[in-house]
């Protein structure tokens, strides 16, 4: 009687651990426009790690297969005991037809990642369970589960899981030669900072989780072993034509085994554990990119490690260019004012840098798109990665413009950076797609690549085969755009001009200058900052005046608005507010009642804050156009 129990527990367990077949789908539409060609693919973009790191900690007894749809295709009459997708929001209905498909065929279908963690009601519908926030700690259980015939319908994450020990991925399961590198490696997880767009931070944690050092520096080193050996074999072996341009590609560094991506959200969220890891990987003799943020050029003893240490390459979070906007995104650490100086900290040190930049903040205007190129450009931005905000389920901005009625729909397949699903503040939808894809044809045009990438001989065919995959790219999926008339009005308002006449100068009574005037007046700003943008109400240009106003700039500003009101009949209101001094001539060449006569017959010209910051002291003709908020 026991051999017979002791027979049925070992046939127990040999069925519990019988040969099992998983496929793991990373989603991605065959029709999709933006889809890259493969030699785009070889030239710019590399793997997502999720569905490998669910393989590190899927059991033994399972084969494992990993598609990426976008390189792969998938056969939907392949056998396998269960389908596991990972879904990013605009690839969410595909992710659903996939698990529609193969679940038609009574296959179980697991589906996971960000759209699904957040709209796990939606998801449901489509999927036998759904995986809430990060897996690993959760997959085992629900292989477990799933070979007992008792899975569930969801699995919540309910603790982020510790980054000790972390099992290295199974990047071999991947097509390496698909992707400018599949050498991808993880070192830190979440992110402390809560930039309003982002879901990083929701479904990662608001601190950053880092594995040890050692266990880092273990996995590349074991990566960089197997893949060259892997490259050295296929310049050895196979057709001739492979052999060369296996050859080609190594010599010339483009693929020699060395090149990884830190595939972080955050990767110099830690400024010691940054310098204990770019120390130790000095010995590795390899290239990397990560992502960062861009004050890191604040500090060039750790640029300069950075690069020591094998960097060659940055995705940085620019966003805008405009510090309303920055200030708009809950992203203060971002200072317009210092980007100059740090975009030149990493070039010194031999570091390209590829920023993302969003276009449709709220304060954004028709003028943002020329000016955002155009800085870039001027700072030989070796790359640069343009997208429309977009409000993902999760983010606090998804949260705000729902409230606030701006989202246009929920066609998930248009949430991915390049289609406008919401409702601008200071633009129009049309003049914020147009202006998009006008930034992506201008930026990667023959004469802004020259321009951008002969500053230095650093990596030139690199930079150079990436320039001109991503201008492949753009003239393939997008249109050539335009720029709204407006774009060119706002453009030719703004100026800084020099300041001539300092004599008898009015302070500001906003600013608080107490001082006389010749006191201060070696501290003056010696010129006036003309900045203009379009207002909420869509009919009115706001123009804020900064500096000193004299006579010989107050005449040039005149000479813009007449040009702006004969353009366009649209409002324009100057304010003085951040205004530091002007001279009484100033506003006696505003006063001039031809002016003032000309404006009015095309549009209204108004000032704002003229009374509160210099008093009695100018005409009342100007003060008869004095409006209020």
């Amino acid at each position: 009687m026991q051999l017979v129990q002791l027979g049925k527990s070992a046939n127990k367990r040999s069925v519990a651990k019988q040969r099992r077949k998983i496929l793991f789908i990373e989603p991605y539409p065959e029709n999709n426009v933006y889809r890259m060609a493969p030699t785009e693919r070889q030239a710019l973009w590399f793997p997502k790690l999720s569905l490998p790191s669910l393989a590190a900690y899927t059991p033994a007894h399972w084969e494992i297969q990993i598609l990426d749809e976008s390189v792969d295709q998938v056969d939907f009459n392949a056998q396998a005991d269960l389908v596991g997708i990972s879904a990013m929001t605009c690839y969410a209905p595909r992710a659903y037809e996939i698990a529609r498909r193969f679940r038609a065929r009574g296959i179980t279908v697991v589906l996971g990642g960000v759209h699904p963690s957040y709209m796990p009601d939606e998801a449901a519908q489509y999927a036998d369970s759904v995986v809430i926030g990060e897996a690993e700690d959760l997959w085992p259980k629900l292989l477990q589960d799933f070979e007992e015939g008792k899975l569930q319908k969801r699995y919540r994450m309910e603790s982020f899981p510790a980054m000790d020990g972390y099992r290295q991925t199974r990047i071999e399961l991947l097509n390496q030669d698909a992707y400018m590198t599949g050498q991808c490696v993880m070192t830190t997880r979440g992110c402390h900072f809560e930039c309003e767009f982002c879901s990083v931070s929701p479904f990662n944690g608001k601190t950053t989780r880092r594995r040890p050092v050692p266990e880092v520096v273990a996995e590349v080193q074991r990566i960089k072993e197997w893949r060259r050996s892997k490259i050295v074999d296929k310049m050895l072996k196979g057709p001739i034509f492979e052999r060369f341009k296996t050859s080609l590609r190594f010599f010339s560094g483009i693929e020699d085994g060395t090149i990884f991506a830190f595939v972080d959200d955050l990767h110099n969220s830690n400024r010691t554990y940054c310098k204990e890891l770019w120390t130790a990987l000095k010995a590795l003799d390899i290239k990397w990119g990560a992502q960062c943020t861009l004050f890191l050029g604040d500090e060039p003893d750790m640029v300069k490690l950075a690069a020591e240490s094998g960097c060659v390459s940055m995705f940085v979070g620019m966003e805008s260019i405009f510090a309303e906007s920055i200030d708009e995104t809950n992203k203060p650490f971002n200072r317009v004012e210092q980007y100059e100086r740090q975009i030149k900290c990493f070039h010194d040190n031999g570091i390209m840098l590829n920023p993302g930049v969003i276009f449709g903040f709220d304060h954004d205007d028709e003028s943002v798109f020329e000016k955002t190129v155009e800085f870039l450009i001027q700072n030989n931005m070796e790359l640069a990665y343009f997208n429309i905000l977009t409000p993902l389920p999760g983010t606090p901005l998804f949260d705000r413009m729902n409230a606030e009625g701006r989202i246009l729909h929920h066609e998930w397949e248009k949430y991915d950076g390049k289609h406008v699903v919401f409702q601008p503040k200071r633009i129009s939808q049309e003049a914020l797609q147009e202006g998009f894809f006008w930034a992506n044809h201008q930026f990667f045009s023959h004469n802004s690549i020259l321009r951008r990438l002969f500053y230095t001989r650093q990596r030139l065919v690199a930079r150079w085969a990436m320039n001109l995959a991503f201008r492949s790219i753009v003239r393939r999926t997008a249109p050539k755009g335009s720029l709204s008339p407006l774009s060119q009005i706002i453009q030719n308002l703004q100026a800084k001009l020099p300041t001539y006449e300092t004599e008898n100068l009015i302070p500001n009574a906003l600013n608080s200058l107490r001082e006389k005037v010749q006191e201060v007046s070696g501290q003056i700003d010696r010129f006036l900052q003309i900045r203009a943008h379009k207002g909420e109400s869509f009919r009115e240009l706001r123009v804020n005046l900064e500096g000193t106003l004299d006579r010989l700039n107050a005449k040039e500003l005149k000479k813009r608005i007449l040009q702006a009101t004969e353009r366009a009949k649209i409002d324009i209101i100057l304010n003085f507010e951040h205004l530091q001094h002007a001279t009484p001539a100033a506003f006696s060449t505003l006063a001039d009642p031809q002016f003032i006569k000309r404006v009015a017959s095309a549009t209204n010209v108004k000032f704002m804050n003229l009374k509160k910051s210099f008093q009695q002291a100018v005409d009342p003709a100007l003060l008869a156009l004095e409006v209020g908020e």
